[in-house]
C-alpha cells in the first residue's frame, strides 16, 4: 500500500509535476466545456502513454527539459487568457502527460512495487489535473480571473529560471 500510496503522491511532491499539473489545470479550466473534457482525455491518455514506456524500460530522456518548456508555455497561455483552438489545447495537454509520465520513475527495486507506484502516479496526476481544472472553472468573477492570469505568469517565469539554471550548469540532455 505505501508504493500506492507514494505513487499518488509522487505528481504533487515533484516540484516540476506540480508546477505542470496546477499551469495545464488552469489554462483547460479557461477554455469552453467541451474542450475541457477533449484536454483532460488528452492528458489521460498520453500519461498512460509516458508510463508505459517506463514500463517497457525506455532509456534516459529530456522528459523534464521538455515538462518544463510546456509548462512555461502554459503558463504563458493562461496569463494571456484567450481562447485556444481545441487541438492546441489537446496537443499541449499530451505534451505534458507524455513528458510527466516519462518523468516518473518509480523509486523502487521490486517489479510488483513499481507496478503499483506508477499506477499510483497516473491515478495521481489525473485526480490533480481534474480538481485544479474543476476549481479553475468555477473562478468566473473579473478579479479571479485577473488571480488566475497573475499565477499563470509567476509559473511560466518559474520554469523559465528553472531551464536558465539547468542550461547554465550543463544539465540539459
Amino acid at each position: 500500500m505505501s508504493s500506492l500510496l507514494g505513487g499518488l503522491l509522487h505528481p504533487l511532491a515533484v516540484p516540476a509535476h506540480a508546477l505542470a499539473l496546477v499551469a495545464l489545470g488552469l489554462l483547460i479550466g479557461q477554455q469552453r466545456t467541451g474542450m475541457r473534457i477533449t484536454a483532460v482525455a488528452a492528458f489521460a491518455v498520453a500519461l498512460i502513454a509516458g508510463l508505459s514506456a517506463i514500463v517497457l524500460a525506455v532509456g534516459p530522456t529530456s522528459a523534464l527539459d521538455m515538462l518544463l518548456a510546456a509548462t512555461a508555455l502554459a503558463g504563458l497561455l493562461v496569463a494571456l487568457a484567450r481562447a485556444l483552438p481545441a487541438l492546441v489545447c489537446a496537443l499541449l495537454a499530451a505534451i505534458i502527460g507524455v513528458a510527466l509520465g516519462l518523468d516518473s520513475p518509480p523509486e523502487v527495486i521490486a517489479l510488483s512495487a513499481a507496478t503499483i507506484m506508477l499506477i499510483g502516479t497516473g491515478i495521481g496526476a489525473c485526480l490533480a489535473l481534474a480538481l485544479v481544472v474543476a476549481g479553475a472553472s468555477c473562478l468566473t468573477a473579473w478579479w479571479q480571473r485577473i488571480g488566475m492570469r497573475i499565477l499563470g505568469s509567476w509559473i511560466a517565469a518559474s520554469a523559465v529560471l528553472v531551464l536558465a539554471l539547468r542550461f547554465a550548469r550543463g544539465q540539459l540532455y
